[in-house]
């Protein structure tokens, strides 16, 4: 009776070791490497691009949200550690807005703080009145580390923050 069910039991453990490898390698796709430890919280990024909708989902089902930032040193910070890529060298951060005229909020705590520096030349311009989202960039040169209004459907990286006790 033990040698009927032993097969089974075989194919079931490599079934659940099979799932586990595929959801670990899945991960290991999409998510970036812990890129630092700030305050009480960590950063992360996505190896694949999103629109600002599902960046924010992933950011809340992997870790706590995306990235919020307090001031202009952690900004600076934060840019730092973000990888540097030739192509779509852009985050998706937690600000946004839903209508034109309204005012940027960081999603979480409804701060309206922009900076002085934050934004990159001619920016925030809504262009074509349709962008309502924000990305960083982490491009080297005059605006790195500077923020641009974007249309919230196109692709991006996320940045997310982890934190503590999440």
């Amino acid at each position: 009776m033990c040698q009927l069910f032993k097969p089974v039991l075989m194919v079931q453990i490599f079934l659940y070791s099979h799932l586990l490898l595929k959801f670990f390698f899945k991960f290991a796709l999409t998510v970036g490497s812990l890129v630092g430890i700030t305050m009480g919280w960590t950063y992360h990024y996505s190896n694949v691009t999103m629109n600002w909708d599902a960046a924010r989902k992933w950011c809340q089902d992997n870790f706590t949200d995306m990235v919020v930032i307090q001031n202009q040193l952690e900004n600076d910070y934060l840019v730092s550690l973000l990888p540097q890529r030739n192509s779509s060298p852009y985050f998706w951060i937690g600000i946004t807005k839903t209508h034109v005229n309204e005012t940027w909020r960081w999603i979480g705590n409804n701060s309206t703080w922009l900076g002085s520096e934050s934004w990159a030349e001619n920016e925030p311009n809504n262009s074509h009145k349709a962008e309502f989202c924000v990305e960083i960039y982490t491009t080297r040169g005059r605006n790195r580390g500077k923020w641009n209004d974007e249309k919230c459907n196109v692709l991006k990286y996320a940045a997310c923050y982890k934190g503590e006790g999440s």
